[in-house]
């Protein structure tokens, strides 16, 4: 013990200095490495979040903007109060149906898709019991889409079916044929 005292002493306050920096280097390495896996899997996470955002309401710049984002929904058939209602970018059309006073006595809602998310100026159709709801209306997977545009197979359409389609001229027309 006294050898470690007198080999202690002998050593200049530059030595005491130069080992408290390489132990305070060494504390500070050691802290950034445990907190480098948090950051880089927080950073993954983020970027999935706003992807799928992006896929799931493409019209929206972020997601604060489009759950705040008003639109309006047109819905109609078996509800208490069919109308056009004010809705958000986060609701669904079991939402839909609740602003509406809910289902009417003779509303059929298995062949409604309560679960899919509104979009704006979507028409959401409840059938009745019985009736055969318009395939585009009833919050299927084409919604809101425009009943009138003729369904054409790309793949075997010839120039004039092509030219049919919204925004496709003979130009665009040519060029994927």
């Amino acid at each position: 013990m006294d050898r470690l005292k007198e080999l202690l002493g002998t050593m200049g306050r530059e030595v005491w200095l130069i080992a408290g920096i390489a132990v305070a280097a060494i504390g500070i390495m050691f802290l950034m490495l445990h907190q480098a896996p948090q950051q880089t899997t927080a950073q993954p996470e983020s970027a999935v979040i706003s992807d799928s955002l992006a896929v799931a309401s493409s019209s929206a710049p972020s997601a604060a903007a489009s759950q705040s984002m008003t639109m309006y929904v047109d819905i109609k058939g078996a509800v208490k109060n069919p109308g056009l209602k004010k809705v958000t970018g986060d609701m669904r059309v079991i939402d839909a149906v609740q602003l509406a006073g809910g289902f009417a006595a003779s509303a059929d809602q298995k062949q409604v898709n309560l679960a899919q998310r509104l979009t704006d100026q979507q028409v959401v159709y409840i059938p009745k019991r019985g009736e055969t709801a318009p395939s585009m209306a009833t919050g299927g997977a084409g919604a809101g889409a425009s009943s009138e545009a003729p369904q054409v197979n790309l793949n075997s359409a010839d120039l004039e079916q092509l030219q049919q389609l919204d925004g496709v001229g003979e130009k665009k027309a040519q060029k994927n044929h």
